[in-house]
């Protein structure tokens, strides 16, 4: 049941995405992830980071996008779960989105990067997260 809240999370967030609506598509995509954490599915987690990639590129944060992405991928990789081809209009969207604002040099630098830092670490950092889940003083 866990997977499946993950997955209509999921599909909000990259629908709020496609409307422009970075604070809504941020929000499916945190509580997403939120859920994938608690189900400990490492294909829900990165799912969600993919999610979380696209608000961020949304909000204006391409570099933080890249990341997100290659921890998505390093996630996917760890499990021997590559993104499925017919699943992968979302990623490769937010992919080209990203790229086409840092250029594919520093895209491919920011995803590696991705790939070996702590999912929640970049999770906890994805822009607008201060104003849409304020942290206690």
């Amino acid at each position: 049941a866990e997977i499946a809240t993950t997955l209509i999370h999921a599909e909000l967030g990259f629908v709020a995405e496609l409307r422009g609506d970075a604070d809504g598509a941020l929000r499916h995509h945190l509580e997403g992830h939120a859920v994938a954490r608690r189900s400990g599915d490492a294909r829900a987690l990165a799912l969600a980071l993919e999610g979380l990639a696209g608000a961020a590129v949304l909000a204006g944060d391409a570099t933080h996008g890249a990341r997100l992405l290659g921890a998505a991928a390093a996630a996917r990789e760890g499990v021997g779960a590559p993104l499925p081809p017919a699943e992968r209009g979302d990623v490769d969207r937010i992919t080209a989105a990203a790229t086409e604002v840092l250029g594919e040099a520093a895209f491919a630098e920011q995803f590696a990067r991705g790939a070996v830092t702590d999912p929640d670490e970049l999770a906890s950092a994805t822009p607008g997260l201060r104003t849409t889940a304020p942290r206690p003083v």
